[in-house]
């Protein structure tokens, strides 16, 4: 009879995210047993190798995702988007951690399956902001370009001065974007 697990399989890939976003790339199966308190032994059995557990939390990530963005009510319209455009990037923090998501796009960048996640993870936040917005044209170009400023607006945060918090630098950058679609929706229709 197996023995219970004492340590969930949640609570190793969560202790995997944060280990690359301190150590990086160079974290060990090592690294990770003493953090999560099993044997080495213990996680290979379980996951494999360190390959195999990066893409475990990838798959991880995107059944959080869907999770998190089933917790929101969907209300289209304009004031109904950016409620939820705003819940989701303060759902980022101030940049606390942020460097494991950083670590975690290079990992994505360069293999195929932990990049098939992030697909589908991005395709779970954009069909979201394409379900808040009204019927109307390039509702899902929309949607993806929405998405994009978010994203490219994290990566600017990582480089900026850092005299604002990720979630007030992105909202900011967002507002722009939001009210130049708002503008062109509102002439179109």
């Amino acid at each position: 009879m197996p023995r219970p697990k004492t340590v969930s399989d949640e609570d190793v890939l969560s202790a995997a995210i944060e280990l690359l976003g301190t150590d990086g790339f160079g974290f060990t199966l090592s690294d990770l047993a003493r953090t999560v308190g099993l044997s080495r032994a213990t996680l290979i059995q379980r996951f494999g190798d360190r390959e195999a557990i990066l893409q475990h939390m990838a798959e991880f990530e995107v059944e959080a995702t869907r999770t998190w963005i089933k917790s929101f009510s969907i209300e289209q319209g304009r004031d109904g988007l950016w409620r939820f455009l705003e819940e989701i990037v303060k759902g980022m923090g101030e940049g606390e951690g942020f460097s494991a998501r950083v670590q975690i796009a290079a990992l994505e960048a360069r293999d195929p399956v932990m990049k098939f996640h992030a697909n589908e993870r991005y395709k779970i936040v954009q069909d979201a902001i394409e379900a808040r917005l009204l019927d109307g044209p390039n509702r899902r170009e929309t949607a993806e370009h929405l998405h994009a400023v978010i994203a490219g607006a994290t990566m600017q945060w990582v480089v900026s001065d850092g005299s604002r918090g990720l979630s007030d630098f992105v909202l900011h950058r967002l507002g722009l974007a939001f009210d130049l679609i708002d503008q062109r929706l509102t002439t179109l229709n």
